[in-house]
């Protein structure tokens, strides 16, 4: 049972290992920031900063023209979620884990859907891009799954869970059978950090009724 386990892991550090160094930093960092971002540590954000600047030239040169435009968008929402970790909470203080009420899910609703259709038409018309119906729905949805990840709203990970398991589909399809494979282990640190927040946000709310 082990040996089938380490079968996907294997294969996967292989992949890593076959990669020019400029992609293996990606990667690595990118697999830091997970991990700090699931552990609601403020430093995820300049390691995030540093794997989506790599990893758009590598989707750009795959004519993922979506989600290049994503990875750069990344940058700009890496540096705002950083201080919004920091200092984006009452009196500049770091915020608390919160969760997305109707109003403002409503509202992403409505831009998702107004970005997403113009979005899928560009790229497919005149951009001539990859999967560009598939591409430009898991760029909605990261550029959303973002911001809630920037503001600390639990849902983040939901989303994320939802566009990396498109990504694990898409990447397949576009032969890249490695980074297939590492959107899976995305995946499940995203389940991961959707359960490990979720606890963290009753346990901050219990704290706030027994205070009350």
């Amino acid at each position: 049972m082990f040996d089938l386990a380490m079968i996907p892991i294997n294969f996967v550090l292989a992949f890593i290992n076959s990669m020019g160094v400029g992609e293996q930093i990606s990667i690595a960092t990118g697999l830091v920031y997970i991990v700090l971002s699931v552990r609601q540590n403020a430093l995820c954000w300049p390691f995030g900063i540093v794997s989506v600047a790599i990893w758009m030239v590598v989707v750009f040169q795959g004519k993922l023209y979506s989600d290049a435009f994503l990875q750069f968008i990344y940058v700009v929402l890496g540096f705002y979620g950083w201080y919004q970790w920091l200092r984006g909470g009452a009196d500049n203080a770091p915020l608390q884990i919160q969760k997305v009420d109707r109003k403002l899910a409503l509202r992403l609703t409505a831009i998702g859907i107004i970005t997403f259709l113009p979005l899928g038409y560009i790229t497919k018309n005149y951009l001539g891009a990859s999967f560009p119906w598939w591409d430009s729905l898991t760029t909605v949805l990261s550029l959303i799954a973002q911001y809630l990840l920037a503001k600390k709203y639990l849902e983040n990970w939901i989303l994320w869970i939802t566009a990396d398991a498109m990504y694990i589909v898409i990447y397949y399809l576009k032969g890249w059978t490695g980074y297939s494979g590492l959107m899976t282990v995305y995946t499940i640190m995203a389940i991961i950090g959707f359960i490990g927040w979720l606890k963290s946000y009753k346990v901050d709310r219990e704290q706030q009724c027994h205070c009350a």
